[in-house]
């Protein structure tokens, strides 16, 4: 049996009683905005400003651009995704995570909204502290701002 890593981020339609139940932090599908893309990597984002407050959809010009596009990032992360030897234990589900592309394109604030399981919430972490530099989003105004990415990693045994 072998693991196999999906990237992605879906959105689900999810009853009031299902999200009262999930854990620490709520997103809603309304806080987030889907990235188009043509491959796996189905990422979802917000705008900040500077004090971290989310700002409207309307006046963004350019998203974050990362090195090669979306097609690149999928494959960086699918290289880069590593586990301990030691610790790795094959399990089906889902890990999501956060990070905060910065005004300068750095990879910031990363954070593990919903763990699986210590080794496997490990190696998302790290792989995401891995991924380097974008191009800042900007606004229409020409002012460079943060944008915060959802992105779920999913764990699926193949025979």
């Amino acid at each position: 049996m072998t693991i196999l890593l999906l990237i992605s981020c879906k959105n689900s339609e999810k009853t009031e009683k299902e999200k009262n139940s999930e854990s620490e932090i709520e997103f809603t599908q309304s806080e987030f905005k889907k990235v188009e893309s043509k491959n796996s990597l189905n990422l979802e984002y917000q705008l900040l400003d500077e004090n971290d407050n989310q700002i409207n959809f309307a006046s963004l010009i350019e998203l974050p651009e990362f090195p090669g596009g979306f097609d690149s990032l999928t494959i960086f992360i699918q290289k880069n995704f590593e586990f301990s030897q030691n610790e790795f234990k094959e399990i089906e589900g889902k890990i999501k995570s956060t990070f905060v592309v910065d005004t300068l394109g750095k990879v910031v604030d990363i954070e593990i909204i919903e763990r699986l399981r210590k080794d496997y919430d490990t190696a998302s972490y790290k792989v995401i502290s891995k991924i380097p530099d974008w191009k800042p989003a900007k606004m229409q105004n020409g002012k460079k701002v943060k944008v915060k990415f959802l992105l779920s990693f999913k764990f699926v045994l193949e025979e």
